[in-house]
């Protein structure tokens, strides 16, 4: 059984390709306690900025958080909820480009929707010099408890 966050993942990676992390709920730490790295990849002992900048540094193509997801309702055997995921890039035009490629990848196109369905729009915003975030709130449904 795959729940909402592990079908959305694995659309993602199938979509974005394996240089663009796309991190689960549980993974939201991950780019906060990012260290600098050696030339063999190697968290480094001492200087160097540290956090979302190093993250970034380390993954230069942004990278995709899935947000854990919030139900809204549910009748005991269709469940609605929302997920929010956010693009986050170094630039406002990599933001908004990899928050495109997450739309198409979970929405679709007009002539071939889908699963999921934008639930709340969004525009790139910054977050600090350097980190600009797209996030986006998409509508899900599961039966019986299970995505669909």
């Amino acid at each position: 059984m795959m729940g909402i966050p592990q079908d959305i993942h694995a659309r993602l990676v199938t979509a974005l390709g394996p240089d663009i992390p796309v991190l689960l709920p549980e993974q939201q730490r991950e780019p906060l306690e990012a260290a600098p790295i050696d030339a063999q990849g190697r968290p480094m002992v001492g200087g160097g900025e540290r956090g979302l900048g190093a993250y970034l540094r380390q993954h230069p193509q942004g990278y995709v958080q899935i947000e854990p997801p919030v139900p809204l309702s549910s009748d005991g055997l269709v469940g609605n909820l929302w997920v929010t995921v956010a693009a986050i890039h170094g630039s406002v035009g990599g933001a908004a480009e990899l928050g495109q490629q997450v739309y198409r990848a979970l929405c679709g196109w007009p002539w071939l929707p889908g699963p999921y369905r934008e639930a709340t729009p969004a525009q790139p915003e910054q977050l600090r010099d350097g980190v600009w975030m797209l996030r986006r709130t998409y509508a899900a449904n599961t039966l019986d408890g299970i995505a669909g």
